[in-house]
């Protein structure tokens, strides 16, 4: 089978992590014997700043960058003072060709609307040579519709995937032959909202990138330190610990968006308590996992699937997860689900009370007060990863899904 994942993002981009799925997913399939290609752009998750230079320098692959295509610029009106064309890079990531329009444009302008006509004449070139049998994409941008519609005017197979929510208006799936999710949670999500008839695949888990020795794990670690990740009640529980439990080390983990974001919580003074470390953004959850004894997802926001906390469990790692979203789910028998007060919201300010806060503290205390408890957590949670998440399972399951594609059914109930 040939697979064309088209999309207008990055396909490398390491703050992604409908990117880093996807990623994941097209080693696997080219793995599997079938002739995978990408075609994508250099615009970064929300507008993040990355040097280019640097980041495609960063992969330890051979990049070809060539200009536009005469071609190209022959066949499009040029406006006055706008340069026709950007160069693209050619590269090879894990026995997958990619194709990098290296835009630049900022949005509504001329150089856009080249930018993205360039990006079609580039998927209309793979869609003639590649042939492909399936188009797979994601996002909401107009020219991921566009690339839809003229594969499936070609009779290609589209197959779109949703990683999260926003996307309860039918006009998005016009073009769209099958739908696969990051969770049967956002499955059964979008079904109850619009009649979606989509299929849950759990996000693949490259277990090389999460995998770390447990020779050092000593903290209590909190990823992504943010209001929707339940900041607020991990601030509480952070006093909380600070006040009672210094015995009990805690690293936050900062991402690119959050870094110096628990400093701003007004009422906690994390100067105050030396037992919290906070380690910078990494790309390898590997790094933080090795130093993890317990995990904290206190998300306050609905996740879709939780990926953090599956990759705990692959660690053996229990994860204390919210009642949110896919998180009990996702942590099946190997984690604990812990209830956060019901006003507690993404766009809360407030603290939680040391009472809301108590089941956290006394689940934490638990774990680390008592080794015969804490083994047995981590050795249920390394079997519901086995289970679960094992690369053998999870390939099984997607290859399954994309060898059993076929066109024509009803999209929606």
């Amino acid at each position: 089978m040939r697979i064309l994942l088209a999309i207008h993002n990055v396909y490398t981009d390491s703050t992604s992590g409908a990117a880093h799925s996807m990623r994941i997913l097209m080693q696997w399939l080219a793995d599997a014997g079938h002739d995978c290609r990408v075609l994508g752009t250099a615009a970064f998750d929300a507008g993040a700043r990355i040097d280019l230079d640097a980041h495609l320098k960063g992969l330890g692959v051979t990049v070809k960058r060539s200009p536009p295509s005469k071609a190209f610029v022959r066949s499009v009106r040029k406006p006055a003072n706008v340069a026709v064309g950007r160069p693209t890079a050619d590269f090879e990531l894990a026995g997958v060709p990619v194709t990098m329009l290296l835009s630049r444009a900022q949005p509504n302008t001329d150089a856009e609307r080249l930018e993205g006509e360039q990006f079609l004449f580039l998927l209309e070139g793979l869609l003639q040579g590649f042939k492909p049998d399936v188009l797979l994409t994601y996002g909401s941008n107009v020219l991921v519709q566009e690339a839809m519609n003229r594969a499936r005017r070609r009779g290609i197979t589209t197959v779109f995937t949703l990683r999260n929510y926003g996307y309860d208006d039918r006009r998005y799936f016009r073009h769209v032959d099958r739908v696969f999710t990051c969770s049967p949670y956002l499955s059964e999500v979008y079904r109850q909202s619009m009649g979606l008839r989509s299929t849950g695949l759990e996000s693949p888990i490259d277990w090389a990138e999460v995998e770390a020795p447990g020779d050092l794990r000593r903290f209590v670690t909190f990823v992504n330190p943010s209001p929707p990740k339940g900041s607020m009640l991990f601030a509480r529980l952070a006093a909380m610990l600070g006040a009672q439990r210094r015995d009990i080390p805690i690293l936050v983990v900062q991402s690119v968006a959050s870094a110096g974001a628990l400093n701003e919580i007004a009422g906690i003074d994390f100067g105050k308590y030396p037992h919290i470390m906070a380690a910078p953004p990494t790309q390898r959850p590997a790094e933080f996992f090795g130093l993890t004894k317990i995990l904290l997802v206190p998300s306050v926001f609905d996740e879709p699937f939780g990926r953090v906390a599956a990759e705990a469990l692959v660690n053996g790692i229990p994860p204390l997860v919210s009642e949110r979203g896919a998180l009990p789910q996702t942590v099946g028998a190997g984690g604990r689900v812990l209830p956060l007060p019901a006003w507690l919201t993404p766009d809360s300010r407030d603290l939680p009370s040391e009472e809301e806060a108590a089941p956290w503290f006394k689940a934490v205390c638990d774990l680390w007060d008592d080794p015969s408890r804490y083994a047995e957590a981590s050795a249920r949670a390394r079997a519901e990863a086995e289970a679960r998440f094992a690369e053998p399972v999870m390939r099984r399951r997607y290859l399954e899904y994309f060898e059993s594609l076929r066109p024509g059914e009803p999209l929606f109930d």
